[in-house]
Order: structure tokens, then sequence, then C-alpha cells
């Protein structure tokens, strides 16, 4: 959507970050942990648990000693109740690799009127906040931007200057191309390995039926999927009381003026079915979900979201 002759007054603006690596967004952010709730595959000792069973410390099961075993894990105690040979097993701690992907289609880049980022920007801070904790934590963390095809594809690294080349991307990446969503998701769903991390940053403006059957694809390949539903206030509450030009942003030339007082109503019902609809997919498939409002800032919104998220596996 767009504004016509809309004015904004300085004091009505919050001033936005020039860069992308915001120390003082980072310092906010950098007590929390980004953990996944499923069993990871990996190959390192990290913070997140294997469905793997081996020699580390959090304690899982005995099973009965067979030849080979090694006798420095034989469970004496148990011997000595059970007259059996039995040793302990033990849950192993991997790393996570997690793929955090961009919708960059024209949609994103609308910003609200009292707004001081587009969604576009503001997914972009999200992803270099959760590369860093990722990195942070010694995980790989790759970078998937999409529209009506797949953009960029860097595949998950951990050495800590693969931040620079996440930004390096980030910045390189533009909106414009019209929205695809649900096909592209279908095509990384196959492109994936190893179970992981899924972050999927978009504002959802895609057919939810489509939607919910590329998250189903990421399910069915095993992956954990965490989904930030990015949007600005305008769309959400839509405030417009005046005449007002609505552009689309994903087709040139295509703009319609109308009288918001004439739609508000239609458009408010078709905007809770497709938010019902998402939020009820994602609860039956387990997805973690937020809506995040561009007229709150990215670091507060992601730190809610995640000390929520830290909260809940503890409990």
């Amino acid at each position: 959507m767009a504004l016509e002759n809309a004015t904004l007054s300085p004091a009505a603006v919050r001033v936005a970050p020039s860069s992308l690596l915001d120390p003082a967004a980072l310092g906010r952010i950098s007590r929390l942990e980004l953990v996944a709730r499923q069993f990871m595959d990996g190959y390192v000792q990290g913070l997140h648990r294997s469905n793997h069973l081996g020699f580390a410390i959090d304690f899982a099961q005995h099973r009965q000693y067979v030849p080979g075993d090694d006798i420095k894990r034989i469970d004496w105690r148990v011997f000595a109740k059970a007259d059996r040979y039995y040793i302990k097993q033990y849950e192993v701690n991997t790393n996570l690799q997690a793929h955090i992907v961009l919708d960059v289609s024209g949609s994103m880049k609308y910003r609200g009127v009292n707004e001081p980022l587009s969604k576009m920007r503001y997914g972009q801070f999200l992803v270099t906040c959760l590369a860093y904790l990722a990195l942070r934590q010694q995980d790989s963390v790759g970078l998937i931007t999409l529209d009506n095809q797949i953009r960029k594809f860097i595949p998950p690294r951990s050495a800590p200057s693969h931040l620079m080349n996440i930004i390096e991307a980030l910045e390189e990446s533009e909106s414009g191309g019209e929205s695809s969503l649900a096909p592209r998701l279908h095509e990384v769903a196959e492109r994936l390995g190893h179970r992981g991390l899924v972050i999927l940053i978009s504002d959802c403006f895609e057919k939810s039926d489509d939607l919910i059957e590329a998250l189903h694809h990421f399910r069915h390949r095993r992956h954990e999927l965490l989904l930030l539903q990015v949007m600005a206030d305008d769309e959400i509450n839509f405030p417009f009381r005046k005449w007002t030009l609505f552009e689309n942003l994903e087709r040139s030339s295509h703009q319609l003026r109308l009288d918001p007082s004439l739609v508000r109503a239609g458009y408010m019902a078709r905007l809770r079915e497709h938010m019902a609809a998402i939020h009820e997919a994602a609860n039956s498939l387990r997805i973690s979900r937020a809506v995040l409002n561009t007229k709150e800032p990215f670091d507060q919104a992601l730190t809610a979201y995640l000390a929520q998220r830290m909260y809940e596996r503890r409990c």
C-alpha cells in the first residue's frame, strides 16, 4: 500500500539505525539464546539435543552390555543390584544448523506512515540479530532470500566472520519482485539437507492454503520452523480515513483510489480470516510463530519473542 500526500512530523518518526551491524541492538539481545526445541542433527558439541546417544553429560538410559562395549561405561551400582552388566547412555548435545529465509518480494518494501523502517529493512535487522546469536553460540547459520525466485542461497557456516558475508548479502538485496512465496519455499525445503532450524521472515502475503502446504513440506522434512510474520501497523489496523491512493508494490501501474470507510470492514474481515488460518496451521504443525509490528523497535520485538521462547522451553 502507499499513501498519497502523506506528511510526517519529525517528532513522529523514530531514528532508524544506519547500519545493520547495530551495536546497541546486538548488545540488548546478547544474553538470549536461539535454541532448538526438537532434536537436531549435528557433528560438534553445542546447545541443542541430538537424537543420537553417546558419551556426554546428560544421562538418557541404560542398555545391556554387549561384547565390544567400553567397560568404563559399565554401571557397577546396577551390577551390584541386578547381577548383570549394563552400560550408561547419554544424550549427545550438538550444534545447530540454522537457515534464515527472508522474503524480499515487492510487498516487503512497504513502510508505515509513522515508522522508520520498511518491512524489508526490519526483516534485514532481524536476520542480522538472529545470525549474530547463532554464531555467538558457535552454531552454523545461512541465508536464503527469495521473491518469485531464489535470489541468494548462502550455506550455513559457523565462522564468526560469516556474519559479514550475511550482512553484505543483505545490503545487496533489493525488494521489488512479484511474490511467489509458496513455490519457492517448496524449492528451499527440497534443497536443505540435514534437519535443522528454518526461520522464515515474511509478511506472508500469500494464499493461506498455498503457504500452509509449504510449511507442511518443511515439517515433513523434519525441520523445526520459526515463522516471524512482519507487518506494518497500517496493514494490521488499517487506520486510513481520507480518500487514499493504494498502490500494488509488486505490479507497476496497478493503483486504486478508494474511500477507506467503504472497504475497511471487508479488508479487516479477510485479514482476520487469513491470520486465523496461519495461526491454526502453526499450532497444528508445532511451528513457533510471532507477528511483529514494524511500529515496535525490532530489537525489542525480537528480545520479547526469544525470551518467551526460552521461558517456554524451560517449563
